[in-house]
């Protein structure tokens, strides 16, 4: 019965893995955000239906789904295959037709995964966290059980061998450590297989149906039998592309240090200069850099850089390079802790998408920043 259990164990860990969630209607406006307290990405409107996931502080985690104008969908973002480009945030439908009733809107910028396309239109689907008091209380209270279920069960195995301790020591003394070691060695098991799911549930209801979870470490090959590129460790989340001859091709989300990598593609951008932007600021608006800059310190904008928000903050940097430019590199909330951190003439690799290659009123380029680490 090993090698079947084995089995159903590794076909469940997907579904399985997940807390569980149920639809719920919104009972006011909610403000979608991609952390608890973070960055808006959207804002639904009261009676709209989600899908709810855990909770945290104050938040529960969701999951929307609707209908958007395809012409105003971009290139993948971050860890999101599409992205809202433009200024302007685009209404989010019931139906893909301008009669459909309007759900919300998502704001520029907001990375999101798309699952179908009727005309024009395209299905979009984006996860986040609302404040726990715009969802019905049934719904909050299911959200916050769902995280205690998982170690609820890593316990089990460990209060079954307290159980049996007191009963060998009236037999022999060499019958305790016999029961004490068997058990042992299966204790570490359990916790190792529930620990990623409570830590990780948001990230599978961020990635598609069918999402697997490594059972075991193994090796991630560049084709079946072929050369070894990497290990992947038990516990870990891969989505499935493909399949050949008993081999699964799979993505997996994983980060690595920023400095570690280059770009693989020749047109993103990482060859643009300072006076590529001013001379070209249409065409090059949208693109990504990679620029090592030096910061001079962290500013709010004023109401006269009107390319940029009221008190949003940047950097005054100078660069790229041996460039001697001022450019305005603009802090989304997520990065603005470190950047507070960050002592002036420090150097700066920034990863960074052009806003506009000249800003009003003096001409200085504007780059929303995606990440940045210290040389």
């Amino acid at each position: 019965m090993r090698p079947i259990r084995s089995l159903l164990i590794f076909l469940c860990a997907a579904p399985c893995a997940a807390p569980l969630s149920a639809q719920s209607a919104l009972i006011a406006d909610a403000s979608v955000r991609a952390t608890p307290g973070g960055n808006v990405v959207a804002v639904l409107k009261e009676g709209t239906t989600v899908t709810t996931g855990t909770a945290r502080n104050g938040h529960v985690y969701v999951t929307f789904t609707g209908w958007m104008d395809g012409s105003n969908l971009g290139p993948a973002r971050d860890s999101f295959p599409a992205q809202l480009t433009g200024k302007i945030a685009m209404r989010l439908r019931s139906a893909p037709s301008m009669r459909g009733v309007i759900l919300g809107e998502v704001r520029p910028l907001a990375g999101i995964f798309t699952s179908g396309k009727q005309g024009s239109w395209v299905n979009v689907r984006r996860s986040g966290w609302v404040d726990a008091k715009t969802l019905p209380a049934s719904a909050t209270s299911k959200a916050a059980a769902t995280p205690a279920r998982a170690p609820a069960k890593a316990e089990t195995p460990a209060t079954k061998p307290v159980a049996t301790k007191p009963a060998p020591p009236a037999n022999t003394k060499a019958a305790p450590p016999a029961a004490r070691n068997t058990p042992a060695k299966r204790e570490p098991e359990p916790k190792v297989e529930e620990t990623p799911v409570a830590d990780s549930a948001p990230l599978i209801e961020l990635l598609p149906e069918g999402t697997l979870r490594v059972a075991r470490t193994t090796i991630g090959r560049n084709a079946p039998n072929g050369l070894a590129v990497g290990q992947i460790g038990a516990g870990s989340y891969v989505v499935p592309l493909a399949r050949s001859r008993g081999w699964v091709r799979v993505r997996s989300e994983v980060w690595v240090p920023e400095r570690d990598v280059v770009p693989a593609d020749a047109t993103y951008g990482a060859a643009l200069s300072a006076a590529d932007l001013r001379a070209d600021p249409e065409g090059t608006r949208g693109r990504t850099v990679r620029w090592e800059v030096q910061v001079l310190a962290l500013q709010y904008a004023d109401p006269l850089r009107r390319d940029l928000a009221k008190d949003e903050p940047y950097f005054l940097a100078k660069g790229p390079g041996a460039e001697d430019q001022l450019l305005y590199l603009a802090i989304p909330p997520s990065l603005l802790a470190e950047a507070r951190s960050t002592q002036a003439l420090t150097r700066l690799l920034v990863t960074a998408r052009v806003r506009t290659g000249r800003s009003q009123p003096v001409g200085i380029p504007i780059l929303d920043v995606l990440s940045f680490a210290k040389q």
